[in-house]
């Protein structure tokens, strides 16, 4: 696990520098070594985490036998055994261990396509010296996290945007519509960020950039649900195993020691459980609680580490986070506001005093049906099914009439939100169920009079969950939900919170849920295989029946929960009530203060919702405090000091 950095630029070598600047604002990714690379038109700078081959011969970047293709790997490669072995039979010299060289290789074999060929979560820049040609691409489910930025004359691209503030010519004025999008999401949708002049690469895609400056990108790879797989439930419970322990078995493959975050859940408990029984030695695991026993995980998570023999470690989490809590929100350089980033970010603290590599059991949710939005989405469909979309203005009504769920997560709660859910199209219904933050017509009401002319210009959020349309029209209600999920809440949320979490911390966190393999075999499931009933993830259920106490087994979902209604109401209300009414915060400058009131009194909120909305506001104002500080002033300073150099022109370019 690495960071990565690079520039396009004429005069590469001049770029060195700055290159340097760079990877020293991501040195938590890297701190082992630090690698930079100018040829003719591109430098490559690389912060090493030595996991794979811990000699020198693992450094980056690295190139192939003639210095004609360079590449920098954030990540792994976990095939990279077998790929070692079919390029050297293909006559390829290969100097180290490291998995990272198979890359240049595979590229001379097959081109662009060579991605295709990978097993692994990476962030890969590679530079084609002799057709001077930058290739930037992401993992499949989107692990690895990539930036890139257009400047005059060329290019510039990071793993984390902070190491983007500092480069001139890069744009950091705020967009909007960024923030609009945020407040219905608690993320800013991909491909685009907060910064008018940053994007993402998105995941499964490369990016390509031609000599003459002409840019495209080709998405190469997308989870396929049909056609569906003629299967029994036994037989699908002994394939998904197998899956699962080849996956944990590849991600094993490690020159340091692998621990395991441990939640106390089925899928952390399985993951633990195969890789226990894979090692000569006790397995470190790592799990976090509260006090409070509805949030607290520590006693299930006992149970799996004491059944496996594992090195298990317990921390108590405090809900008075402090300063502490402004440092974590700020690691994300942009607003964030998925509440699981506190535990996460202090459970790869206490892992990182021991360990550099953990697995874990993300995507298991938006792979296999863990949320209960799953079945409110199939509940939902079975009556439009049977006429009773029309009275969605009813259904709507009814949400008015009936009282909010006071207490938080439960089933009241469930029924209410799904009510919301019906009266709403498909789009804004998917938002209810998975975020339940703001829809359009609360932000409408938001707004300030004074941003009466900006408002018009701003584009309905649900735009980002309606660019699935075309692939989930032929697709049963269930596996639309998880099709979206994967794209949007575990790709633009609960990713990367994890590699921020763990990155923060020079931690590598390798999710064994998110083989590919694995992801391709369950969309092709039949539904009802896949949530026949009430209860979530059943086949992941069974299959855990064979490997984990009964209590784990039945227990409900939790994961790394905070007690966040107490959080807002208590602990952390004082400072919510400062930030966000202080005179300079983006909530005084740009929306209702009448409105921004009631919001914050809970009047005829419900109680969960009103915790996820108040926690968004707060994560706003705690970015903003630091790019009003910090990064606007990069920004200024970039655009001002950027160089003068003619810009190619640019041509989209799609496959």
């Amino acid at each position: 696990m690495c960071g990565i950095a690079g520039i396009i630029h004429p005069d590469a070598s001049s770029q060195e520098p700055l290159t340097h600047q760079m990877l020293d604002r991501i040195r938590h990714r890297g701190p082992d070594h630090n690698g930079v690379w100018s040829g003719r038109g591109c430098v490559l700078g690389h912060a090493r985490l030595s996991i794979i081959d811990l000699s020198e011969a693992g450094n980056q970047p690295m190139s192939n036998e003639d210095g004609s293709i360079w590449v920098v790997l954030n990540g792994e490669i976990y095939n990279y055994v077998e790929l070692r072995d079919e390029l050297r039979a293909k006559g390829h010299v290969l100097r180290g261990a490291s998995d990272t060289e198979v890359i240049p290789h595979l590229y001379e074999e097959y081109g662009d396509d060579f991605v295709t060929r990978l097993r692994g979560m990476f962030a890969i820049a590679l530079w084609d010296e002799k057709n001077r040609k930058l290739l930037l691409t992401r993992d499949r489910a989107g692990k690895k996290p990539l930036f890139y930025a257009p400047i005059p004359g060329g290019l510039a691209f990071a793993s984390e945007m902070k190491a983007l503030f500092p480069v001139p010519g890069v744009d950091l004025e705020v967009r909007t519509q960024g923030i609009h999008d945020y407040m219905s999401f608690g993320t800013i949708p991909g491909p685009e960020t907060v910064y008018r002049g940053i994007s993402r690469v998105p995941a499964a895609t490369f990016l390509v950039r031609d000599h003459d400056g002409t840019m495209g990108q080709t998405r190469y790879w997308s989870p396929e649900y049909l056609p569906k797989l003629q299967i029994t439930a036994t037989e699908a419970e002994d394939e998904i195993l197998r899956l699962l322990r080849d996956s944990v078995r590849l991600r094993l493959r490690s020159d340091v020691p692998v621990g395991c975050f441990l939640s106390g859940g089925i899928d952390s408990g399985l993951v633990t459980a195969i890789a226990s029984e894979m090692l000569n030695a006790p397995l470190k695991t790592y799990s976090v609680g509260f006090n409070e026993d509805e949030f607290d995980e520590r006693p299930l998570a006992a149970q799996v580490a004491q059944r496996y023999g594992t090195d298990h470690t317990e921390l108590l989490l405090e809900a008075r986070l402090g300063d502490n809590f402004t440092k974590i929100i700020n690691q994300y350089d942009e607003p964030f506001a998925d509440s699981s980033a506190m535990p996460s970010y202090a459970i790869s603290e206490a892992a990182s005093k021991s360990m550099r590599v953990v697995l874990n059991g993300d995507g298991a949710d938006e792979v296999f049906c863990g949320y209960r939005h799953f079945i409110a989405a199939r509940r939902i469909a079975l009556m439009n099914h049977m006429g009773i979309s029309a009275g969605r203005g009813l259904f709507a009504m009814l949400a008015k009439i009936l009282p909010p769920a006071r207490n938080g997560r439960s089933a009241y709660q469930f029924i209410h939100r799904t009510l919301r859910s019906m009266g709403c199209d498909d789009h804004e219904s998917y938002s209810i169920l998975t975020a339940d933050l703001l829809t359009e017509t609360d932000k409408a009401r938001l707004y300030a009079p004074s941003q009466s002319l900006a408002v018009p210009q701003l584009l309905s959020a649900m735009r980002h969950i309606a660019e699935d349309d075309g692939q989930v029209a032929d697709l049963g209600a269930v596996d639309a939900m998880l099709l979206r999920d994967f794209r949007h809440l575990l790709g633009d949320a609960h990713l990367v919170k994890m590699d921020m979490a763990s990155m923060a911390h020079s931690l590598e966190a390798r999710s064994p849920f998110l083989d590919h393999e694995l992801i391709e075999f369950a969309a092709r499931l039949p539904e009802a295989l896949k949530l026949p009933g009430t209860s979530t993830k059943p086949l992941l259920r069974a299959v855990a029946a064979r490997l984990l106490p009964d209590d784990i087994v039945n227990a409900p979902k939790r994961g790394f929960e905070i007690p966040l209604l107490r959080w807002m109401r208590d602990d952390l209300n004082e400072m919510l009530m400062e930030r966000v009414l202080d005179p300079g915060s983006y909530a005084m400058g740009h929306f209702d203060r009448n409105q921004i009131d009631h919001l914050l009194s809970g009047t005829g909120w419900d109680a969960k919702r009103w915790a996820s909305v108040t926690w968004s506001l707060l994560c706003l104002e705690i970015w903003w405090d630091r790019y009003k500080s910090e990064i606007q002033f990069a920004g200024r300073r970039n655009l001002s000091h950027a160089p003068t150099l003619a810009h190619p022109q640019a041509a989209a370019r799609h496959g």
